[in-house]
């Protein structure tokens, strides 16, 4: 693989993690030459990666042994539809987006897409002040709201640079 390091990738966690830091540096919006070819090579071979790893946990005891909601965290169809989102989104300007696990804030100039944000099925969030979606079920643990700085430490964080900034640099 070239782009993907077998020996480094244990779990569907670090694979993802690997190909949001390559969408990150290759997506075309993000990049003054064209990557479109970049792109899909990662592409390719992240697919390929994830049908490894799935297939190998599904036929290994921690499988018989994990709840419902432990075998729904690997799924295919999520990534494709959060990867489908950040594209989407990324070409939209001026657009500050954050990926958090499997929830997606937008926050910067989103007036002048709230109507397009709302075409992608996102939702204005007051507390927060941005624009949200999320790709699972969703649990709330309790009576008050998360604040971003738990969010970020307990899931992880990734940016994602809008047209916008991608034209700038």
């Amino acid at each position: 693989m070239k782009w993907f390091d077998v020996n480094e990738i244990k779990d569907l966690n670090s694979l993802r993690s690997t190909y949001k830091k390559f969408l990150i540096k290759y997506h075309p919006d993000n990049n003054a030459e064209d990557t479109t070819a970049d792109m899909q090579e990662i592409n390719a071979e992240y697919a390929l990666m994830f049908e490894r790893l799935k297939n190998g946990f599904e036929h290994s005891e921690h499988y018989d042994r994990a709840t419902d909601r432990q075998k729904q965290n690997y799924s295919w169809e999520k990534d494709k539809q959060i990867r489908e989102m950040i594209i989407a989104l990324s070409r939209l300007e001026g657009l500050i987006i954050e990926i958090c696990g499997v929830w997606i804030y937008v926050r910067g100039n989103t007036k002048q897409h709230r109507q397009e944000l709302r075409a992608l099925g996102l939702t204005w969030n007051r507390q927060k002040e941005c624009w949200i979606i999320h790709f699972d079920d969703y649990y709330r643990h309790g009576q008050q709201s998360m604040s971003m700085n738990y969010i970020r430490e307990k899931y992880g964080s990734v940016f994602v640079k809008s047209a916008e900034k991608a034209m700038i640099e």
